[in-house]
């Protein structure tokens, strides 16, 4: 087969993946956000292009006044919005600098025991979550932090500190340590250089570790449903979990208006850093 001809054929290949995936991401998500759209009356008939497009249900989400007609234990959608985001802020946050500590640990320290430490921080960044639910909750209870955000970030740490770890050790590694030899030289203690020259070169890991974390965090529902149970504490996905009109019936419109509220934060901050996100993933993998 010609050169030319197998290169035109690799080409249409990618084109129909290409389009496959659309289409595989793109009705789902469209036909969620046209059920946003929807008057409540046509949710169980909706059309390709709602007939009486509204933006009722998301104001409805936000609604006291609609809490008596669904089965939810919350007024409206504030408190789960505003637990979501202390929530996966404050686990973005410690887990960057958490993990910061100890991947340039890992990275630049020579010590007896390192290399189970790494194996260690490996399997518990390839370890399922959901097998941690239940020692997670034995401890957190024993904390007596059970029903509490603090538990849930907590066990939130449990997957997202490992997985930042590794991402920035990787990282770390790639980084020429002259430049760490130099500030060392001019007085810098360990701690200044890497606060002061090794994290801002590293943007890049930094980045990705934080929308990692933040979204494993912000989607996290398996969690939630074990440690929380007060319907004050609910996140996010917690609360669309149980949302419910009449105990009996989902409302649609509002139901998929959630929804799209919920990957907002996601989506809108993985568009605004996506180019950090693929260099610090590729950092981060060559000498993972």
């Amino acid at each position: 087969m010609p050169m030319v001809e197998r290169k035109q054929n690799v080409i249409i290949l990618t084109v129909i993946g290409i389009i496959f995936l659309l289409l595989l991401v793109g009705i789902p998500f469209y036909w969620v956000f046209n059920l946003s759209l929807t008057p409540s009356e046509e949710a169980y008939s909706p059309n390709l292009f709602p007939t009486n497009p509204t933006l009722n249900n998301y104001f409805d989400l936000f609604n006291p006044s609609k809490a008596a007609e669904r089965a939810t234990r919350f007024e409206n959608f504030t408190g789960p919005l505003i637990n979501s985001a202390v929530t996966a802020i404050i686990v973005t946050l410690s887990s960057m600098f958490l993990g910061s500590l100890a991947a340039y640990n890992l990275a630049r320290f020579n010590y007896k025991g390192k290399t189970y430490a790494s194996l260690y921080i490996l399997f518990a960044y390839v370890f399922p979550p959901f097998f941690l639910m239940i020692p997670l909750y034995i401890v957190i209870n024993m904390l007596k932090l059970g029903d509490s955000l603090f538990g849930l970030i907590i066990a939130h740490l449990a997957y997202t500190l490992p997985f930042s770890t590794w991402i920035l050790r990787g990282y770390f590694m790639n980084l020429p340590k002259d430049i760490e030899d130099s500030a060392l030289v001019d007085g810098c203690s360990r701690f200044q250089t890497l606060w002061k020259i090794v994290l801002p070169i590293s943007a890049p890991g930094l980045v990705t570790a934080a929308i990692f974390s933040f979204t494993l965090s912000w989607d996290d529902l398996i969690f939630a449903l074990v440690i929380l149970s007060s319907p004050n504490n609910y996140t996010l996905p917690l609360a669309i979990a149980f949302f419910m009109q009449g105990g009996e019936v989902y409302a649609w419109g509002e139901l998929a208006a959630s929804t799209i509220l919920a990957t907002i934060p996601p989506v809108a901050l993985y568009l605004l850093i996506q180019k950090y996100v693929i260099s610090g993933l590729t950092g981060g993998a060559i000498k993972g």
